[in-house]
């Protein structure tokens, strides 16, 4: 049987039993994982990442089971469970499944050499994700990294006609540490990045960019207290902003009063400068797919047009509940139930390089990598500056240590004076550098 045969026989038992509305989501797939540890590779595993969702609705009221193998008997049993808890639950008007619409095949998701990539190719792509950084320079000290490869299946059956299956895979790496020299160590920094390609992998440059970083921050001395300009690298931007706002935007947390956009709808809520837009019909894209966790066509959508929100993520109990259709956004796999999520967010970038960004600040910092993450509610953050360098008269004059940056997310967004045109690729993430004025910089 088909991975669909399955969620077939799955809708219909459901049905059988005297669920009202089913679905089943079912997984089928392996992931390949090489993990490194204090400058060795010590650990290379296959996994199987099979699994069958069941979500059934019995008078509208939830039922939910999974289990992680493709056999009848014990998919039945999930089945059971699922239909039970639902007649146990309290009935919610808006739990509905979705009718189907017209799904469009997304380019890009699915590379043929992926098949051919077993384990040995795996510890060689992590070895040298290790060796370029080591041979970079003696000082770097790599305190983890990992290589892993995904090829997987994803199907969807519900019992209002929704049925999809579409086949992907993933290539993605980190490396995280150190530079020592003596006794003197530098700030602790890390590179990831992700690709559908086995042609675009590039463990070399993000192992190179790294080591690169860690050792520009040896000597590193403590910074001053003033109220500056602060260059954002895009992996501040997406520590700093992008990860916070996925909260911001997500339609169920706005629905609660959890968000600090919560009423903002095509009202201005940044600089005319910023500009995002969630985009899951990328080609090639990773957080691409053709359709989301209920089966929905993913959609590109524009979030932030000219500083003006424009958009929440939806699914389709967050847009039953406004009386709209679902904007494709629903996220999540065989193990539970679909919750809310974004899939490529671009951030729209400038006209200017990084150079000159720095060129036009007389004092302020560039952050390459920040740690702390903004009360999602309040927008009210106070981090440490793990990556940085004093910006005075348009260069960068020394790395810092000890240094804080505070504030407020929603209102240091409209402050926003200016973006590189040089982006990075962050995973699902593409921003460029982000400068931001008048911000609160504390020296140790």
């Amino acid at each position: 049987m088909t991975i669909l045969k399955y969620g077939e026989f799955a809708v219909q038992k459901a049905r059988q039993l005297g669920a009202d509305e089913a679905e089943a989501f079912l997984t089928q797939g392996q992931e390949i994982s090489v993990k490194a540890e204090a400058n060795e590779l010590k650990l290379a595993t296959t996994h199987v990442r099979d699994g069958v969702g069941i979500r059934v609705f019995s008078d509208r009221a939830l039922g939910f089971a999974s289990v992680n193998a493709f056999d009848e008997q014990k998919i039945e049993e999930a089945v059971r469970a699922a239909v039970s808890l639902s007649k146990a639950s309290l009935k919610d008007e808006h739990n509905l499944l979705p009718e189907p619409q017209h799904i469009k095949d997304v380019g890009g998701l699915y590379d043929q050499q992926a098949e051919r990539f077993q384990v040995d190719a795996a510890i060689s792509m992590a070895g040298e994700l290790l060796s370029t950084a080591r041979g970079y320079d003696p000082r770097v000290m790599v305190d983890s990294a990992s290589f892993n490869a995904t090829i997987e299946t994803r199907a969807i059956v519900n019992s209002r006609g929704i049925k999809a299956e579409e086949r992907a895979n993933l290539f993605s790496y980190f490396i995280m540490g150190m530079a020592r020299d003596g006794e003197e160590v530098s700030s602790f920094n890390y590179r990831f990045d992700a690709t559908r390609k086995a042609g675009e992998i590039a463990v070399k440059e993000k192992a190179r960019e790294f080591a690169e970083g860690v050792v520009a921050s040896l000597g590193a001395s403590k910074g001053e207290s003033f109220v500056g300009t602060v260059i954002l690298s895009p992996n501040a931007v997406l520590e700093l902003v992008i990860e916070p706002l996925t909260f911001a935007i997500d339609a169920n947390r706005v629905q609660k009063g959890m968000s600090g956009w919560a009423g903002m709808l095509d009202k201005q809520v940044a600089s005319p400068l910023l500009a995002i837009e969630d985009d899951g019909r990328l080609e090639g894209g990773t957080g691409s797919a053709s359709f989301d966790r209920e089966g929905l066509p993913h959609t590109h959508l524009k979030l932030v047009e000219d500083g003006i929100l424009r958009a929440y993520l939806h699914n389709s109990y967050t847009a039953a509940k406004e009386g709209r259709r679902s904007s494709g956004h629903a996220s999540g796999g065989a193990r539970s139930v679909p919750a809310i999520g974004p899939t490529n967010l671009l951030v729209r970038p400038g006209h200017k390089s990084k150079e000159e960004l720095i060129d036009g600040v007389k004092r302020g910092i560039l952050v390459t990598r920040f740690s702390g993450f903004p009360e999602p509610v309040s927008g009210e953050f106070s981090g440490v500056v793990k990556g940085g360098f004093l910006i005075e008269n348009g260069r960068l004059t020394r790395p810092l240590i000890e240094t804080l940056v505070s504030g407020n997310l929603f209102e240091m967004l409209p402050r926003v004076s200016g973006l590189s045109r040089e982006t990075e690729r962050l995973g699902a993430v593409v921003a460029p550098y982000m400068m931001v004025e008048d911000m609160a910089i504390t020296g140790g």
